[in-house]
C-alpha cells in the first residue's frame, strides 16, 4: 500500500507538471501576437504608414524611396520624413492624382507660414493635424549615354586613315544604330517628393 501511495503521488506530480507546462505554453502563445503587434507599431513609422495608404493609382507609384532623420518623439530634434515616388505619367497628370489623394486623406492646403518654391514642376504645401507636408512634382532628369571619348590628334588621324582605307576597298561604312545600347535606359514620366515635418519643428530649408 505504501508503494501504491508513492506511485500515485508521483503520477499526480507528473500530471501537475504536464498541466503547468501546457498552461505556460498557452500563455506564451496568447501573448506572442500582442507583443508582435506592439513591436511592429514601435518599429514602423506611422507617417510612412499613412503615405502607404494614400489612394493613388498604380501608375503613380511604380517605385519609391524613403529617408528619415530625427526623433519620432521630438527628443532633441523632431523627425522629418522624405519619400520620393516614381510615376509613369507626366508631371501635370501625376500632380493632379496626388492632390486628389491628399485631399481624400484629410490633408488641406497650407495657407499660413512659408512654402518652398520650385523652379520647375509643381510645388504645393499641406497640413493635417500636427504635421505639415511639402510636395514637389517634376519631370525627371534621365541618364544619358556616356559621350564618345576624346581622341588625341594622332589617334584621330589613325581613325580617319582606317575609314578612308575601308571606303577605298569598297567596304561600306558602318553607321551606329541609334536604337542599340548596352542597357535599356529607363526613365519615369515624373518624380514626386514629399517631406513631412512636425509643425512645431518645421524647417523647409533643413
Amino acid at each position: 500500500m505504501i508503494k501504491r501511495a508513492e506511485i500515485r503521488k508521483h503520477l499526480r506530480i507528473q500530471q501537475q507538471l504536464k498541466v503547468g507546462t501546457l498552461a505556460l505554453v498557452a500563455i506564451l502563445l496568447l501573448a506572442a501576437y500582442p507583443v508582435y503587434l506592439f513591436t511592429r507599431a514601435i518599429a514602423q513609422d506611422p507617417v510612412f504608414g499613412e503615405l502607404d495608404k494614400l489612394g493613388l493609382p498604380e501608375w503613380a507609384t511604380i517605385d519609391h524611396d524613403d529617408a528619415a532623420s530625427g526623433s519620432r518623439w521630438c527628443i532633441g530634434e523632431c523627425r522629418s520624413r522624405d519619400r520620393t515616388w516614381a510615376s509613369e505619367r507626366e508631371p501635370m497628370e501625376t500632380n493632379a492624382a496626388y492632390v486628389t489623394a491628399l485631399h481624400d486623406a484629410g490633408w488641406r492646403p497650407r495657407t499660413t507660414g512659408p512654402c518652398p518654391e520650385a523652379e520647375d514642376g509643381f510645388a504645393t504645401c499641406w497640413r493635417r493635424d500636427e504635421y505639415v507636408l511639402d510636395m514637389w512634382v517634376r519631370a525627371p532628369i534621365c541618364n544619358l549615354p556616356p559621350p564618345r571619348p576624346s581622341l588625341s590628334p594622332g589617334d584621330e588621324e589613325a581613325v580617319e586613315d582606317e575609314e578612308a582605307s575601308a571606303e577605298g576597298d569598297g567596304g561600306e561604312s558602318v553607321e551606329p544604330d541609334p536604337n542599340a545600347s548596352e542597357g535599356t535606359l529607363e526613365c519615369p514620366g515624373a518624380l514626386v517628393t514629399v517631406r513631412v515635418f512636425n509643425a512645431i519643428d518645421y524647417d523647409p530649408g533643413g
